[in-house]
């Protein structure tokens, strides 16, 4: 079983098209995480990268865009899933789920929302 990592900090949460967006850092690691989800379809995603912080202005900026498209080539790995189709890319899907339970920890009943893989 992957150890739970420590969430270092919660960089911002916020809702947009119908998704609702975490952007933080785990400890010992130097890229910085996005996880979404979508409202009300099954859709949802752990993706790693650089400079997703600086980022996020410019495409807050363009209303048209969703966020996790923007960050296009950014983005090292992570895992998606839409609609019962899985991807994992430079990550497994346990890594991904023990990310996503010292998220929900740290940020306590305001994750429920947050769900495994």
């Amino acid at each position: 079983m992957t150890p739970v990592p420590e969430i270092l900090a919660i960089h911002t949460a916020f809702t947009r098209h119908e998704r609702r967006y975490c952007l933080f850092s785990v400890t010992g690691r130097d890229e910085e995480f996005l996880y979404y989800s979508h409202t009300s379809r099954p859709l949802r995603s752990l993706m790693f990268g650089k400079k997703f912080l600086g980022q996020l202005p410019n495409l807050m900026k363009k209303e048209d865009l969703c966020i996790e498209c923007g960050l296009g080539l950014s983005v090292a790995g992570g895992v998606a899933l839409d609609a019962g189709d899985l991807i994992a890319w430079h990550c497994t899907v346990e890594e991904a789920n023990a990310i996503l339970a010292g998220l929900k920890r740290k940020l306590h009943d305001e994750g429920q929302w947050i769900e495994p893989f």
